[in-house]
């Protein structure tokens, strides 16, 4: 029997499991923020801008724990990251320089169009593209920075990306790289825009990103009380990684397992009903992606919304049980680029209008400039779902901090 045949073999339900009870730090579900951030290419990244300005206006994003990101949430996370110490020590919870630098600097981002030079990049020699993409954010956000130069003082910032090998959603973090089946490398020094082009890598066109780790011990993780389904060291030797979206779009998984407190912000594509389908070649497997892809996303919110019922009936001042927590229960907020805001009636809410709601749920999915106009109404759109999310389902204090677009 080859090596190939010794290796290749299919999950189990077993495995599911074990994937889903993985302890990936060793510490229970606790008290704490976690903010997700969803896929959407430069739609996402300016919508989750827009909505992290809120968090930060009432006092709840510096104090989070962790930030989990994938595709064009991890470009928002990224340039969040890359200037936190530029936005001032907090002041009863927000950071006081936050808003005007990184509506700015996410603005002037969204007009380099990366995503076809990108792929004609992979068309020359020793040139990939999603190595082009790296560099890309490379020039234009991190400047060389790496993951070891993430701020202490801030939360835990998570790149998600997508295993080609194991299926399974690899993270990049200041601490580790890895994922549950392959292992982790501590304190890894992978450069910041690769962990955000893998898991920015939009396949097929800007994917796979291969992993440089050659220089790198990857190693067993703690014992934590779930055993590997296999021999992991076959697949230490060549890491493929693609969008983080593949695994999750909403990047709940670093969050739902470990915090009480979940704040989810969703800009992924909308799902088109249309009773127009075409049935070729190319047009019906994108339909039955698209509609398997639907399907997963729903099935997440789904289980979230399900969570957040629960934990608003048992939360008693604000605050979970640990064996409410343990149950699933949790707290927070979830909007979406394609909620409707009249389900939300905030008081004094920002009010947009529903064309424009469903014109720039309608933005595609790509990293070209949308126009400025666009960015901004992304932006201030994001701001305003957040603002009214929040003051509906968070069951917390919140200050008294009205409203007002903010570009």
């Amino acid at each position: 029997m080859s090596d190939k045949q010794e290796i290749f073999r299919f999950a189990t339900a077993s495995e599911t499991e074990a994937a889903i009870d993985f302890d990936w730090s060793g510490h229970p579900v606790e008290e704490g923020v976690g903010i997700a951030l969803s896929g959407g290419g430069y739609r996402a990244m300016l919508f989750h801008v827009g909505a992290l300005i809120r968090l930060n206006e009432l006092g709840l994003l510096a104090g989070a724990r962790r930030i989990a990101s994938v595709s064009g949430g991890s470009i928002a996370a990224g340039l969040l990251a890359a200037d936190w110490r530029g936005y001032g020590q907090p002041k009863d919870g927000v950071l006081p320089h936050l808003a005007e630098s990184l509506a700015a600097r996410a603005i002037a981002l969204s007009k380099a169009s990366i995503d076809v030079g990108a792929v004609l990049a992979g068309w020359l020699p020793f040139v990939t593209a999603a190595g082009a993409l790296a560099k890309s954010w490379d020039d234009l956000i991190f400047k060389g920075r790496t993951l070891q130069n993430l701020p202490d003082d801030a939360p835990t910032f998570v790149f998600c990306a997508t295993n080609l090998a194991t299926g399974a959603m690899w993270r990049f973090t200041k601490a580790y790289a890895g994922d549950w089946l392959v292992g982790r490398i501590r304190d890894p020094q992978f450069p910041l825009a690769t962990a955000v082009a893998a898991s920015s890598a939009f396949p097929p066109v800007l994917s796979p990103l291969e992993l440089d780790v050659g220089r790198c011990v990857i190693e067993d993780w703690p014992e934590t009380g779930t055993k590997r389904p296999f021999d992991p060291a076959p697949f230490r030797k060549k890491i493929l990684l693609t969008d983080g979206g593949v695994y999750d779009n909403h990047g709940l998984e670093p969050i739902v397992k470990r915090y009480a407190t979940l704040f989810v912000s969703d800009a992924g594509a909308p799902f088109e009903r249309t009773p127009e389908v075409h049935t070729d070649l190319v047009n019906q497997p994108l339909r039955v992606f698209a509609i398997a892809d639907g399907q997963s996303r729903s099935l997440r919110r789904r289980d979230l919304i399900d969570r957040f019922a629960r934990g608003r009936k048992a939360a008693k001042n604000g605050v979970l049980a640990a064996e409410e927590l343990r149950d699933g229960a949790r707290l927070g907020a979830y909007w979406a680029i394609d909620t409707d805001p009249r389900k939300l009636p905030a008081p004094n809410a920002i009010d947009i209008p529903d064309d424009e709601v469903r014109r720039l749920a309608a933005v595609r999915t790509m990293l070209s400039d949308p126009g400025e106009a666009t960015a901004r109404a992304l932006i201030d759109w994001g701001y305003a779902i957040a603002d009214r999310s929040l003051r509906i389902n968070y069951v917390g204090a919140l200050p008294n901090v009205p409203a007002k677009r903010p570009t």
